[in-house]
């Protein structure tokens, strides 16, 4: 799958994945389908932040995170980011 045809899929969704790598949106989308299909984030070793139990964090490996928030028990991805930069956000949030 192109990047475009990765980036489109975000796009519909209204998530965001500025900067971030091809290799890296083919593993969100993977993930992202599966909690569409009515898959837990748990089972992708999610967790809820601690100062904020309505976000939803999930690992995509070592270096990115998928952003969520549990909206009336439905998980709405915001965006797919860099350790780095989640950690900034985890700030603002």
């Amino acid at each position: 799958m192109d990047r475009h045809d990765l980036l489109g899929f975000f796009e519909q969704r209204r998530i965001d994945t500025r900067h971030v790598p091809s290799t890296v949106l083919a593993r969100a989308r993977r993930v992202v389908e599966r909690l569409e299909g009515g898959e837990s984030y748990l089972s992708f070793h999610g967790k809820r932040l601690r100062h904020n139990r309505r976000h939803v964090s999930i690992p995509l490996g070592r270096r990115w995170r998928i952003l969520a928030d549990d909206v009336d028990g439905q998980l709405q991805i915001r965006s797919v980011l860099s350790h780095q930069t989640y950690n900034a956000s985890l700030k603002i949030i």
